[in-house]
């Protein structure tokens, strides 16, 4: 890709939109899954190789790396001077490579950020690996607040039974309740003895023991 080709897209208002808003990051992650298979018997290896192009493969992994760092997460920036910058080589150094039948761009293509409308580089594939990290992430988050939740309810049952309420301990809408009364009027801070009786008390304990 030129940056005469580039400088032209610009003004090409069909671009497709990213699959993620600016902002979007992967902080945690310093890692990504490989389909090395996938990888192997690709038309970009394939024709890499037979023309001896080992460098650019090289290359293009490292921006694939790079591209982790971005905003939003996946994408390159759609300037020869910001891709020159992040592996390392002059803007003419990378211009040379940019141009070849076989470029480290392969397969990257433009596109608008949703919100900003920023154009920039996007690639298929590393989308896809992306979103796949974001969904096991979201999964884990999910699973993580989940252990949270019902770590929060064994105790608080076991509060409640402490303060000698054996049959609302048992009761597990009571409890669930009383969770999200904690949550909502404590947000913050230890669930204290006398603010699961202001609790218990808010939630009218003679009518739930009835």
């Amino acid at each position: 890709m030129t940056t005469a080709t580039i400088t032209l897209a610009r003004d090409n208002t069909d671009l497709p939109e990213y699959p993620l808003p600016s902002g979007t990051r992967l902080e945690a992650h310093s890692y990504f899954k490989f389909h090395y298979d996938r990888w192997l018997n690709s038309d970009f290896f394939t024709r890499a190789t037979q023309r001896n192009e080992w460098a650019v493969l090289a290359i293009a992994q490292a921006l694939w790396c790079k591209s982790r760092y971005q905003n939003p997460i996946g994408t390159l920036p759609n300037d020869d001077a910001l891709l020159a910058g992040l592996i390392g080589m002059s803007v003419e150094t990378w211009q040379g490579w940019s141009r070849r039948d076989i470029s480290p761009l392969y397969g990257w293509h433009l596109c608008r950020i949703p919100g900003t409308g920023e154009v920039r580089l996007m690639h298929d594939v590393v989308v896809e690996v992306v979103l796949d990290a974001i969904d096991a992430r979201d999964k884990s988050a999910d699973r993580a607040a989940a252990e949270r939740e019902r770590t929060a309810l064994s105790r608080l049952r076991k509060s409640v039974a402490d303060l000698g309420d054996e049959r609302l301990s048992g009761n597990p809408r009571f409890i669930v309740q009383l969770h999200h009364w904690l949550n909502d009027s404590y947000p913050t801070g230890n669930r204290t003895v006398a603010r699961i009786m202001e609790g218990m008390e808010a939630l009218g304990v003679t009518a739930w023991r009835v």
